[in-house]
Formats: structure tokens, C-alpha cells, sequence
């Protein structure tokens, strides 16, 4: 067989257990004793939706709450029946589902267990005799007892610390000869071995014949072979060779399953299903089955709303799955926890891929034996429970890990010998001060590669906190333009790249969805931020400041996957999030809720446009022109799908708001799966089209295709300079003594204060919506001296306003407002009237709730006295400045 083997999956638990009579359903009623204290339970389930553990009265800010919260030991009790078929008999006990547990049978100890990630199962060799015999089982969730940090297996953060027993719950009757665990290994030409761990009940030498059949996806037979085998003592494992005649191999576009069936005359019976695929790095670049792979990924940390936990059923997760495929999605991230068999189920049906982290955000110590040694075991429980899914195709040790490298080498070394159907990281965005990559690791995620550096040039996404980076990252703090992407961080790493929690931008909370909340957890934080709206008179334009934030939020968005998608020899993105993250701080940077429910800021449809297989991007040096400049636009396509495209063509467009066609050019070429095809170039003269001010919007999309893409862009007749004095009769000025002398004379006046007047008065500008959450970051910068955070998050624009007739606006920010945001100080003005709102008001974080101004009319001055808070002079070379100081001086002047 050849010598590169390639991963294979099985699927779902053991069969044998639904022969009638070999299995003991345990869900049901149970006794429960915590606190010394007696009560009755259902399980599966959590103590938490029993209602039991101690009510949580309090309103936390920061996270959801639980109504009922324990930690510590449970013990749950039931007496069972053995039959009598039963006695003697070798028993396993499992537990899809639980934290660390100890298991005791007429309390009598059989042991504990510790995997968070993993079932447990415990093997009674004697069996028991026939009647009635106690269990107790003592689930403990007592955080010290393991060593896995801030690990979102355990974090109250996402999916709680909760206390139970999940999924899968039963006895069943084990045979003399059974199977512990099986595992296959297939290559793409269809040569293939079964190998089968044995769990040996009995010493006496056995003939056992062995039965082994494969059906294709229609149930059509593909092989039927017997295996007569001599089982002793000392027969650990049996290694069955099977071939596939031409097979099907499995892939985001033809996730293709095989069914697998093995029995023997001794009663064994399994039937999983499994799927061939060649996952792999090859020259830098992710491979699978020969074809580039680029991960348009999300992170998964857990958020579980209604129950506190994971589900178990593939149902929910083909759900889940299902929306992030329709929003582009291919690929997941589970931030240092593994999720269930349902997960990896749904996720081989529905071709996503996965990685799946160890249960740890915290550090390794070189002497840390127990800590390294927990972290192996429960790497290989981890291959050994969900190692044979197609979905899992990546794995690493955890996020955001510092300490000893070597002890982290030592971790995946030891899962490599055991498994290397997978491609192995040390974890994600490890040393994230200064992160690099290591020999031992088969790709790098990370937010970048290197230390910060002033012109972001290691970055690897485009936003950050201000105290990770200088203001905040490229996208808020270098000049809008296309042509921006990571080529320089990526320079010299020689294996696939992937960019670490990509985006954070947070979204205004939407109060809709407090309804939803019907389960263990409680939105206490939408209340507390809600009442503080309603003292400052801002819960009335909630629901405009969640749409304008929400557009901010989703163009930042775009920037950020363009900008990968833009980027040669990069091998993908993992967004945080296409969903809230409803934990540490109340981080909501989703453009959908904690439940993956809309909040119709934009269709699958749009957003599919810009993070696909195939996405149309074009590279121009800014988004504001003048009339009379020349458009210049290179045009590339983005190629990750199924197989080149021959003479593929290519159309361009150039339109009005109106949908009026300026310009129209087309390409026809072959397009490479797997690269970043270079189209053609774009020269559009302006000044051919007599424009004026106004929005145009360049389309580009494959013709005959679904693949289409179109970006806006400004046009501006305006020369006028930005300046001081009286202009067109009216006065402009950067004294507040002046300023203050023509609203008393109720002359018409622009005030455009200095920041170093007004700093007592105002805020910083920040173009992006600010990061994952103000308080928590703005403290991370303080205690690093650094300046946080403006914490706005974008514009609110009142576009009926007549000041816009020469500036064309939408509702939101836009790039065209980028040099007017960041060179400003919007003003508070919490002493205005509740009912005041400004021309531009810039939507304040959650937490500060400031009414905030950018440009605003004195109340006072009969709509004669404006102020714009934007430092016109300090950008005032750029044409997008002309025309708003030309609009704003056109709006007095016609009063």
C-alpha cells in the first residue's frame, strides 16, 4: 500500500449498542446530592436546567447570566436491574459528555475519569450479578481540578461551567471479544486498513471470523471480505486491508460518505460510515485531494445560549453549519475546546472543515508534568473519539499559549506518532506579543508574524486594540485604498498561513433578540445597558445606532477578507465572528446574534459577493477622486473553487447611482484554480463624463456566473481650499470667541475648533467600529500606558439633511468620511436637550453612552451657527474636504 496514508472517518457510536438487549438506556429520572442536599434530575441534562445550584440574583455586565450556577461535586444516583442474560457479563458504562467524574457501583469505586473533550467510558471486566445495584456517579466541575486556564470547555464566558451528564448516556453488555475503538487509513487510490483496538473480556484463545463490508453513498456494495483470526492473550489489534475500486473522494463540494460495516459470529456488530481525503501542506499551501484550499473561516467558542452547553445532535449542528455555509464559510475554528461526535458528523455531511483545539488558554511550564501529561492524554482521546472525521483536518494545542516551547513540541511530536491524518500547530496566535512559527508545526495561525511594527507591515489581519497596535491597525489608521494586503507578512514563512480572530468589530446591542432568551441563560447584560439608554435619553435611536453600526461593522468586515483574499500565498482567515460573542466584556462583533439569527444588516447573498470560493477584487489607490483625474484600477479574481475556469469572461462596469453604465470593458482568459488571477487594468478618464459630485459604483463579475463583486467610489468637482475668514459672506473660524460672538448676533458661522481647545469636550475619531469591547481593552491600554481607544462605533447621518446636496452620503459611515473621522474630536453634548440630535452623531459605546457630534447645528442660532467637530484643516488637500466644507458653506449661504 502506498506509504502516504490519508485520513478516513467513522461516524456515530457503536452499533452493537442498539442490539435489542445488549444496551441499558440510562437517560431518565436520577437522584442528585449537592450540598448534602437531595434532589431529583433528568439526565442527560445539566444541573442548570434542572434548576438546581445556587440562583443567581445579580446583573453582570459582561457576560450572560446564569439563573442557576454550581461548582463543585454532584452525585447522581440510580439503582438499576441486571438481567439475568446480563450476569457475570462484562459491562461499559458511557457518558458522551461530562466533566471530571468517578464512577461507583454499590459504592464501591471503579474509577475516575478527567477528559473534558471526550467520552467516558467505564469497562466493569466481572460484570455484576443479576438484580438490583446502586450507581453513583460524582461529576465534578471544580476549575482547579484541571489544568486548562481560561479554556472555553470550562469558561462561564460562552458555553458556563456547567455540572452533568450529556448526550449519549447507557450500559451496555460487553461480548468476550469487542472493540474499544477503530480507526481507518486510506489512500486516494482506495487501498485501505481497518485497524481494531480489541477490548478482550476473556484469556481463552478464540477463532473469530470477522466480516467486513463497505457500501458506496447509494448503498451500492463496493467490498464484502472475511478475516478468519486467531484472538489471544496478547492480540491487541487487528489490522484489516481492504481496496476501493475507484473511489470517491471527500471535499467541501462532494463531501462523499462510505458506510462500513464489521461483525463476527461472537456478535460484534459496527456500522459507521467514513469518507477518503488528502488534507495536506504542500510548498506553503493548503492542499486537499491536489486542490488549494483557502479557509474562509469562523471561530467557535462555545456560545450556547439556551442551554449553557453544546448540543449533541447533528440536527442543531447541521443548522449551525448550514448558516455559516450560507454566509461563504468553510471552515471552523474551535477556540481551545472540542466539540462533540454530532459536530464532526454534520460537518463531514456538509464538507467544513475543522480545527479543533486541547482545552487550554494558559501557559506551559517546562515541569509542569501534570500539565503536559493531561494534554497528551487527552490529545489522543481526542483522535481516538473523533480522530477518523474527514471534517477534522487540523488541530492544535490551544490559544493563545506562552511558556516553554519545547514542552509544547513535546505535545505534538507525541500526537504526530500517533496520529498523522492531521496537520499540527503549537496553538493559535501563541507568544501573540511577538508570534512565530516552529519546526515541529505544520501551519501558523496567528494576528501576525513578528513583533508590532509602526507600518503594520507583520500584520496578518487588519484590526486591533490600541494596546495591541497603533491605532488600532491598517484599517483605521492607513488611507483607504484596495491595493493593501499581507504580502510583506507573509514573506518567508514556508508553510500555510492563517489569520488569527480576524475583525472584532463590535455591532450597537440589538434589544430584539432579549425575547430569544428562553433557556439557562439570561441577557442581565441587554438589561443593564438598556436602562442605562433610557437615563441618558438614547434608547429611542437604538435600533438607528445597531443599523449604522451594523453597515460600519460589515464594510470593516469586507476590508478585512478582501485584504486575504487579495494577499498571494495566504491560506486563509478565522472571523471573531460572524456571530456575538456574548462573554468576556459583551463582545457583540457579529453581524449575526449569539443564536445565529439575523439582524438584517446584510443577506447571505451580499455578503457572499465579497467571501467565497471565487471572489471578483479589484486594487485602486484611494475611494475620493476628483472629476478630472484618471480612474486607474488593476482587476483580479480571487480563484479557490472546484477547477480552473478556461476562457472564463470577465466584465467591468463603471455606473451611476442611477444605474446609468459610464464605461464597460471585458477580459476573457483562463482563470488557475488556486490563485490570485490578474485580469487586466482599468484607465477610466473622469472628465470624460461631466461629473459632479456623486457616488459611483465599479462592478465586476464572471459572466454567466453567480460571482460578482462592486465597490463605491467618490467623484468631486470641488477646488475650493479649506479656509478661514468669511467665505461667501459667511464667517469661518477656529476661535471660540468669535464663534460665540456671531451665534449671539445669530450671523451665520462655521466653527471648526482646534482639538487642543476642545480636548476637555470630546473624544478621539475612530473610523472602525471600536474593538471586541471598550472597558475591557481600554483598561489592557491604561495599565500598558498607552491611550485607549476612542470607543465610537462609526456615524450616524442624518442624509436628508440639505448640508449633504454637495456630499453624497448614505445613512452610515463610509470610506469617504475616513480623513474627516480620524483628523476629529467629536464634541458631548449630554447637556443638549434629550430630544437633540446632531447632523452627524457619532454612536458612543454601550458603556459611556455620550451623545456625541461631529458636525451639529447651535441650537440656539436658528440653524445660522454650524460646528464641525472634523479638523477640516488638517486634511484639507484631500477632495472629499473640499466638498464637505463647500456643502456645509452652500447650506448657510442658501438659509
Amino acid at each position: 500500500m502506498k506509504a502516504l496514508w490519508v485520513l478516513c472517518m467513522l461516524q456515530g457510536f457503536l452499533t452493537a449498542c442498539a442490539q435489542q438487549g445488549e444496551v441499558m438506556d440510562l437517560s431518565g429520572e436520577w437522584s442528585v446530592a449537592i450540598d448534602s442536599t437531595e434532589h431529583s434530575v433528568v439526565l442527560p441534562g445539566s444541573l442548570a436546567e434542572n434548576k438546581l445550584g445556587v440562583a443567581v440574583r445579580d446583573s453582570a455586565v459582561n457576560k450572560l447570566s446564569e439563573e442557576f450556577h454550581y461548582e463543585g461535586k454532584a452525585a447522581f444516583t440510580k439503582e438499576i436491574e441486571i438481567p439475568e442474560n446480563w450476569e457475570s457479563k462484562p459491562l461499559e458504562l458511557y457518558m458522551e459528555r461530562t466533566k471530571y467524574s468517578m464512577l461507583y457501583v454499590n459504592d464501591s469505586l471503579v474509577g475516575t475519569q478527567s477528559s473534558v473533550s471526550a467520552p467516558h467510558k467505564y469497562v466493569l471486566k466481572n460484570g455484576l450479578s443479576k438484580g438490583k445495584h446502586q450507581l453513583k456517579i460524582v461529576v465534578d466541575n471544580t476549575k482547579s481540578l484541571l489544568p486548562l486556564g481560561g479554556s472555553h470547555a470550562y469558561s462561564e464566558h460562552t458555553q458556563t461551567n456547567w455540572n452533568g451528564i450529556l448526550g449519549k448516556f447507557y450500559l451496555r453488555r460487553l461480548h468476550e471479544v469487542d472493540v474499544r475503538s477503530m480507526r481507518i487509513d486510506a489512500s486516494l487510490h482506495g487501498d485501505c486498513v481497518l485497524t481494531v483496538d480489541l477490548l478482550k473480556n476473556t484469556f481463552q484463545t478464540k477463532k473469530e471470523l470477522f466480516k467486513l463490508t463497505v457500501r458506496d453513498h447509494s448503498g451500492n456494495l463496493c467490498v464484502h471480505k472475511e478475516f478468519s483470526m486467531d484472538v489471544d492473550q496478547d492480540t491487541e489489534t487487528l489490522h484489516l486491508n481492504f481496496k476501493i475500486e475507484n473511489p470517491q473522494l471527500w471535499d467541501e463540494y462532494n463531501p462523499y460518505l462510505y458506510s462500513l460495516s464489521l461483525e463476527s459470529e461472537t456478535g460484534i456488530s459496527q456500522k459507521q460510515s467514513f469518507g477518503i481525503r488528502d488534507f495536506r501542506s504542500v510548498d506553503g499551501r493548503l492542499m486537499n485531494n491536489d486542490r488549494v484550499v483557502f479557509l474562509r473561516g469562523k471561530h467557535e467558542g462555545g456560545v450556547f445560549p439556551l442551554t449553557g452547553y453544546p448540543s449533541m445532535e447533528k440536527a442543531d449542528w447541521l443548522k449551525y453549519l448550514s448558516t455559516a455555509q450560507s454566509y461563504g464559510i468553510n471552515h471552523i475554528r474551535c477556540h481551545s475546546w472540542t466539540p462533540p461526535s454530532a459536530a464532526f458528523e454534520a460537518a463531514d455531511e456538509l464538507g467544513v472543515f475543522l480545527q479543533v483545539e486541547l482545552p487550554l488558554w494558559g501557559k506551559y511550564r517546562a515541569n509542569d508534568t501534570v500539565l503536559v501529561d493531561y494534554m497528551k492524554a487527552e490529545g489522543e482521546k481526542i483522535m481516538k473519539a473523533y480522530g477518523n472525521h474527514p471534517s477534522f483536518v487540523m488541530f492544535a494545542l490551544g490559544n493563545e499559549l506562552s511558556g516553554d516551547t519545547l514542552a509544547m513540541a513535546s505535545v505534538v511530536d507525541y500526537l504526530k506518532d500517533i496520529d498523522k491524518r492531521h496537520l499540527y500547530a503549537m496553538g493559535s496566535n501563541n507568544f501573540f506579543w511577538d508570534t512565530r512559527t516552529y519546526d515541529c508545526e505544520d501551519f501558523f495561525v496567528s494576528m501576525r508574524n513578528g513583533k508590532a511594527q509602526p507600518d503594520c507591515m507583520t500584520d496578518l489581519r487588519g484590526s486591533f486594540s490600541f494596546a495591541n497596535a497603533d491605532n488600532g491597525g491598517i484599517i483605521n489608521s492607513k488611507l483607504p485604498n484596495t491595493q493593501r494586503d499581507f504580502s510583506k507578512a507573509v514573506q518567508g514563512l514556508c508553510k500555510p498561513v492563517i489569520g488569527h480572530e480576524t475583525g472584532q468589530y463590535q455591532v450597537y446591542p440589538d434589544f430584539k433578540e432579549m425575547p430569544l432568551y428562553k433557556g439557562v441563560l439570561k441577557p442581565l447584560n441587554f438589561e443593564v445597558i438598556k436602562k442605562r439608554l433610557e437615563e441618558k435619553g438614547l434608547l429611542e435611536k437604538s435600533e438607528d445606532f445597531l443599523k449604522a453600526s451594523g453597515a460600519l461593522s460589515v464594510l470593516c468586515y469586507r476590508e478585512e477578507i478582501e485584504m486575504a483574499l487579495r494577499t498571494k500565498n495566504f491560506d486563509g482567515f478565522q472571523l471573531l465572528d460572524l456571530q456575538d460573542y456574548p462573554g468576556q466584556g459583551t463582545a457583540l462583533v457579529g453581524i449575526l446574534n449569539a443564536f445565529m439569527g439575523t439582524k438584517n444588516l446584510i443577506t447571505p447573498e451580499q455578503w457572499r459577493r465579497f467571501c467565497n470560493d471565487i471572489v471578483p477584487l479589484t486594487r485602486f489607490s484611494k475611494f475620493c477622486w476628483s472629476s478630472d483625474e484618471v480612474l486607474s484600477v488593476d482587476v483580479d479574481i480571487a480563484h479557490y473553487g472546484k477547477q480552473d475556469l478556461p476562457r472564463q469572461t470577465v466584465s467591468c462596469a463603471l455606473v451611476t447611482e442611477n444605474e446609468d453604465v459610464l464605461y464597460k470593458k471585458s477580459f476573457t482568459m483562463d482563470l488557475k484554480q488556486g490563485e490570485v488571477n490578474r485580469i487586466g487594468s482599468l484607465r477610466i478618464p473622469l472628465s470624460d463624463f461631466s461629473l459632479s459630485n456623486q457616488k459611483l459604483s465599479l462592478h465586476v463579475e464572471l459572466e454567466n456566473t453567480d460571482y460578482k463583486n462592486s465597490w463605491d467610489l467618490w467623484t468631486y468637482s470641488q477646488k475650493r481650499d479649506v479656509e478661514e475668514g468669511t467665505v461667501k459672506g459667511i464667517c469661518v473660524t477656529r476661535d471660540a470667541a468669535r464663534f460665540n460672538e456671531c451665534v449671539k448676533k445669530k450671523s451665520k458661522v462655521l466653527y471648526i475648533p482646534r482639538h487642543e481647545d476642545i480636548i476637555k469636550n470630546s473624544v478621539g475619531g475612530l473610523f472602525i467600529t471600536d474593538f471586541w469591547n471598550y472597558k475591557s481593552f481600554r483598561r489592557t491600554a491604561q495599565r500598558m500606558g498607552k491611550v485607549p481607544s476612542p470607543g465610537t462605533f462609526g456615524l450616524l447621518i442624518n442624509l436628508e439633511h440639505p448640508i449633504f446636496n454637495l456630499f453624497p452620503t448614505d445613512f452610515h459611515t463610509n470610506w469617504q468620511w475616513w480623513n474627516l473621522v480620524i483628523n476629529s474630536r467629536p464634541m458631548i453634548l449630554d447637556d443638549y436637550e434629550r430630544e437633540y440630535s446632531p447632523i452627524v452623531q457619532v454612536v458612543d459605546n454601550w458603556d459611556r453612552n455620550h451623545k456625541l457630534g461631529l458636525i451639529y447645528e447651535v441650537p440656539e442660532s436658528d440653524g445660522n451657527a454650524i460646528i464641525c467637530a472634523s479638523d477640516l484643516f488638517s486634511c484639507k488637500e484631500n477632495v472629499e474636504v473640499k466638498a464637505l466644507f463647500e456643502s456645509i458653506l452652500s447650506y448657510l449661504q442658501n438659509r
